[in-house]
């Protein structure tokens, strides 16, 4: 099992496909930096007043791609499924298609070679979602302070985490991408239930983008908050003007895991592949 995980783990994080989701995510990081950050460092104290409590100069806490609403924020959320399936999502579907899975299956070792498989498309899916918001904060780290959110900042009492978000706004950070890293990895593996049947390489990698949006879409508007948390595409909303709820991300982690690593190992071991 070992030796088959170091396998899957170098073929995908030395593979063109993570750099390429790799570098498109970090432009989007560092177009925000370029576009937002930069030209706001000369009104840095633009905000601030002594006489007003809720005043702060600014800071990172407000400032980075994840901070508050911005365009770039708003395309992330958007791209991200895609980012999740470029790196590693359709590599069954291609070992599948070139032969690769026929050797092991005869040599015995498809269970564990469809665990390393889960294993390293969940890794890379969890790396190249959460990239370019971990680049985005470290760059505007060296633009302004970091200040912790007061109670006036927050975007949503409701929010997750927020306790955290006022005693340390980096632990925050470090958290809710953590998350990010989660739900990316776990979306992921809805791609690769889709390559136990599709047929097409474009259809493994666009389909969970598809079926996040318009299922996003389908709850969005309903009157109960744990259904319209169930929206994933707000899993990957930083700024949480609108937050899921814990009980809608429990929901989602367990249909996602039945739906995606847990169909693809029953299924894929019964799969005849010879």
């Amino acid at each position: 099992m070992g030796r088959m995980i170091r396998i899957e783990l170098y073929r995908a994080f030395h593979g063109k496909e993570l750099k390429t989701a790799m570098l498109l995510g970090g432009l989007l990081g560092l177009a925000h930096f370029v576009l937002e950050v930069i030209p706001s460092v000369s009104h840095i104290f633009d905000g601030y007043h002594p006489d007003i409590a809720s005043s702060v100069v600014g800071n990172v806490t407000e400032s980075w791609m994840g901070g508050m609403i911005n365009p770039e924020i708003n395309i992330y959320q958007m791209v991200v499924f895609l980012l999740i399936t470029i790196p590693y999502a359709a590599s069954f579907y291609a070992d599948r298609k070139s032969g690769i899975l026929k050797n092991i299956a005869v040599r015995g070792e498809k269970r564990e070679y469809l665990a390393a498989k889960s294993v390293a498309v969940f890794m890379t899916a969890g790396v190249s979602a959460v990239f370019p918001l971990l680049l985005n904060l470290m760059l505007t780290m060296t633009m302004f302070p970091v200040i912790n959110y007061d109670w006036y900042q927050l975007p949503n009492y409701k929010a997750l985490f927020m306790n955290l978000a006022v005693k340390n706004v980096i632990a925050y950070c470090i958290v809710y991408m953590a998350l990010i890293f989660v739900f990316a990895g776990l979306i992921a593996g809805l791609a690769l239930s889709l390559s136990l049947y599709a047929n097409n390489r474009f259809v493994v990698l666009s389909l969970p983008f598809l079926i996040c949006i318009v299922s996003g879409r389908l709850v969005a508007y309903s009157g109960n908050p744990v259904i319209r948390g169930l929206a994933i595409q707000k899993v990957f909303y930083v700024p949480q003007s609108s937050p899921t709820t814990l009980v809608s991300l429990c929901i989602l982690f367990v249909v996602l895991v039945l739906c995606g690593y847990v169909h693809f190992m029953v299924r894929g071991v019964k799969m005849d592949v010879l």
